[in-house]
């Protein structure tokens, strides 16, 4: 089963509508997005266009990730968040307080050899995902 190859035209759809910025829109978008066979395929849809709109238009990502309320509860960008340092993270061998500790506002510290060796191996999306929603030290 490929998601993404089932939902296609469903994904140049909410690329546009979420590089739209507008709320209305997007709320109908994800009632549109129902149509679609289980909830993992609207998921993997905003996701994916989340990603593509990272690697086009990192503004437009960043305001999402932003507002990403307006994403809930199809897509959770704090899990997307949490997936991403859980599967980066244990494939670089970063070590909890020595490269990596959470701070008491729950943000991430990343020291500067940790910062580059993700800065080089990570996507646009992942990145801004990094800088607006785990990063304390920017």
């Amino acid at each position: 089963m490929n998601i993404i190859a089932d939902a296609k035209p469903h994904l140049e759809l909410a690329i546009d509508v979420l590089s739209s910025r507008d709320l209305r829109w997007i709320l109908a978008l994800k009632d549109f997005l129902v149509i679609l066979p289980s909830p993992k395929y609207i998921e993997e849809t905003l996701k994916v266009a989340l990603y593509r709109i990272a690697e086009t238009d990192p503004d437009t990502c960043r305001w999402l990730l932003r507002n990403r309320i307006y994403l809930m509860p199809e897509l959770d960008i704090i899990e997307l968040a949490n997936n991403f340092m859980e599967n980066n993270f244990k494939r670089q061998n970063l070590i909890l307080n020595r490269e990596f500790k959470f701070e008491q506002n729950r943000k991430l510290s990343l020291n500067e050899q940790a910062q580059a060796d993700l800065a080089i191996e990570i996507s646009a999306c992942d990145r801004l995902l990094l800088e607006e929603i785990l990063l304390f030290n920017k």
